[in-house]
């Protein structure tokens, strides 16, 4: 489903009610929950939860500078909730900063080139992100698969 950049309010809020984040969360102020936004909206569209955000590989893995814009500027409170899709909760839920990075890399780079081998995913995570051991880059990838992704 494609959703408008409008409803990035109400994905917020859905996130608030399944406790994915609390009230204190405040991407205006907040690195890490800055970082948490960006890899929920990246992953959330291989949910069927497309935004419509262009993103390109940064530091932290998948950013997109129209999704930073938005989130420095006012989240809609207007905006009825659409439809979020369970299945992402169940896979973001408890996650760490670090998980969702290297999830997000992952996914990228399978979007990015379709075909890929495990072992190339794999390798290229690992060489894009030196402190991941290749146990994690393993478990996320086979994790990620079960949830058909």
């Amino acid at each position: 489903m494609m959703l408008e950049k409008k409803d990035l309010g109400a994905f917020v809020r859905w996130l608030k009610r399944e406790s994915i984040i609390d009230n204190s969360f405040n991407p205006k102020e907040n690195f890490n929950d800055r970082l948490k936004l960006q890899k929920y909206v990246f992953i959330a569209k291989f949910f069927g939860m497309n935004f419509g955000y262009s993103y390109t590989l940064y530091i932290h893995g998948p950013y997109s500078v129209e999704l930073a814009n938005d989130y420095y500027g006012e989240l809609s409170t207007k905006t009825e909730d659409a439809n979020f899709n369970p299945k992402f909760i169940e896979l973001v839920k408890g996650k760490s900063e670090e998980w969702l990075e290297l999830a997000s890399t992952v996914l990228m780079l399978k979007e990015d080139h379709p075909g890929i081998e495990k072992t190339e995913l794999k390798e290229t995570v690992i060489g894009i992100k030196p402190w991941a051991s290749e146990e994690d880059v393993e478990s996320i990838i086979k994790e990620l698969e079960s949830y058909g992704i």
